[in-house]
């Protein structure tokens, strides 16, 4: 085994790439298929995303004073995303490595700024709608900012307003909408956000991540999107995804900031120490340039003509997959989705066993569990890639959803006994017995995967984390 994963004698490129092949070949296809985790644009685009990607490998984001290119095409691609969301005179922005760095970076901002012009903050806090991502959690769980759980509307999925403004205290320093929410594809009322938020003189930032680089074009080609962006004054800061959306490769994002001084909270200097000093708009110090030359090699292939077309593709199909399930008895929409994000539940069906039934079909679909005011469902991403698929999509959802079972509730035995490992309550508890009990071998999923997902869905979202935990770090040791 230790030769196999560090040899002794070195290996020819050809085996070499022959075994990365073959460590590839059970990963998700772009296959037309798959409704979560792709975002293609098509394979003229990937190849020349590739060779991008290839040219500017040797280059270090570190410094660009080293590396004038990575200021260049960062200047290039942040002036792109501020031109497509509105952003006033003076607003500036950074790339990032992806959606949560930016999230990070956005709390970060908050943060600072409150420490260096509201000291007598001594709780920061930020008012989190339930559907917004969990890397805001994972900002305050780092950086040390309380989250305040805001509601919304158990029919809509929209952020109570309502509820914001009897939340908002002197210790809140962010306020946080989604444009749109990834499980619902819903967007916030923004508008309303940024009211009270230029009201009560907090920082709001936008979450624009999965559809930032998508609402614009949709509202150029005449579908309805509420305000979101720069426009609503109160929106001091939005991050967007080019490794989704823009089709560019993992991983870009940019956080955008209204003003100068609040990039400056989101940077971080040190020279506190005997080597060079550092300073540092992300969380990362080293890093690669090579998304960042895909991306701006994507945006001028594309044009503003090309990912208006394929927007349009998605939209008509994301309206074509809404009919349909609203066709089908027994099947509904959660929320009405605003852009190519749709989640479907059951009425009275088991939601995993019609999970299962597509997977059967060949479809990659996502499965999720409830939280608060959504349902357990079924999350499809639309993207072009499967976007001429949706017909045979429905079709299969119509058979699938045939003679579906009543929701299938697991023993409360197990449940409870899941509960405790989830909340610490059980030492020495094999986690490798149980994953190969439940038919998880070599990492991979078991074809039926139902009973899994109902007991995950059983147990509280605590233990749930737990639980995820111990699976992660069984499928590492």
């Amino acid at each position: 085994m230790s030769d196999e994963v560090f040899p002794e004698e070195p290996i020819g490129d050809d085996a070499i790439l022959a075994g990365l092949a073959a460590l590839g070949r059970d990963d998700l296809e772009s296959n037309g298929k798959a409704f979560a985790f792709v975002y293609d644009a098509g394979k003229d685009v990937n190849d020349l995303a590739r060779r991008a990607f290839a040219s500017c490998m040797g280059t270090n984001g570190l410094d660009p004073t080293v590396y004038p290119s990575a200021r260049r095409l960062e200047n290039d691609i942040v002036a792109a995303c501020l031109l497509h969301l509105r952003a006033p005179q003076g607003a500036v922005g950074t790339a990032t490595a992806g959606g949560t760095e930016s999230v990070l970076l956005s709390v970060k901002t908050a943060r600072d700024y409150a420490r260096s012009t509201r000291p007598e903050v001594r709780e920061p806090a930020m008012l989190l709608p339930e559907t917004a991502h969990a890397s805001f959690h994972k900002a305050a769980h780092y950086l040390g900012v309380r989250v305040v759980p805001i509601d919304v509307d158990p029919h809509t999925m929209r952020a109570s307003v309502a509820q914001m403004r009897s939340k908002l205290d002197e210790n809140t320093v962010l306020l946080v909408g989604s444009a749109p929410g990834y499980a619902h594809g819903v967007i916030d009322p923004i508008a309303e956000i940024g009211e009270l938020a230029e009201e009560k003189s907090v920082l709001f930032h936008v979450d624009a991540c999965i559809g930032g680089w998508v609402l614009p074009f949709q509202r150029e080609i005449g579908v309805d999107v509420p305000p979101f962006d720069f426009d609503v004054p109160g929106v001091t800061s939005m991050s967007v995804d080019l490794h989704k959306y823009g089709f560019s490769p993992k991983g870009l994002s940019v956080i955008l900031q209204r003003r100068r001084e609040l990039r400056d909270a989101q940077y971080y200097a040190c020279a506190d120490w005997s080597g060079y000093s550092i300073v540092n708009p992300t969380m990362l110090g080293s890093k690669s340039v090579a998304p960042m030359g895909a991306a701006w090699a994507v945006i001028r292939r594309l044009g503003r003509s090309g990912y208006r077309e394929l927007v349009r593709r998605i939209w008509q199909s994301t309206e074509k997959l809404v009919a349909g399930i609203d066709s089908i008895d027994g099947l509904r929409v959660v929320g009405r989705p605003q852009m190519g994000l749709v989640a479907l539940a059951t009425d009275t069906g088991d939601i995993f066993e019609l999970a299962d039934r597509l997977t059967a079909k060949g479809w990659h679909v996502q499965p999720t569990y409830a939280f608060g005011r959504s349902p357990a469902h079924i999350h499809f991403s639309l993207d072009p890639s499967n976007a001429s698929s949706v017909d045979a999509l429905v079709a299969d959802l119509i058979l699938a959803a045939r003679d579906l079972p009543e929701t299938i509730e697991p023993p409360r035995a197990v449940l409870q006994m899941l509960e405790a490992v989830g909340q610490g309550g059980v030492d020495g508890f094999d986690t490798g017995g149980m994953m190969g009990e439940l038919g998880v071998k070599d990492g991979r999923l078991p074809e039926n995967q139902a009973l899994i997902h109902r007991l995950l869905n059983g147990v509280s979202p605590k233990a749930r984390e737990r639980l995820l935990v111990l699976f992660l770090g069984e499928l590492f040791s």
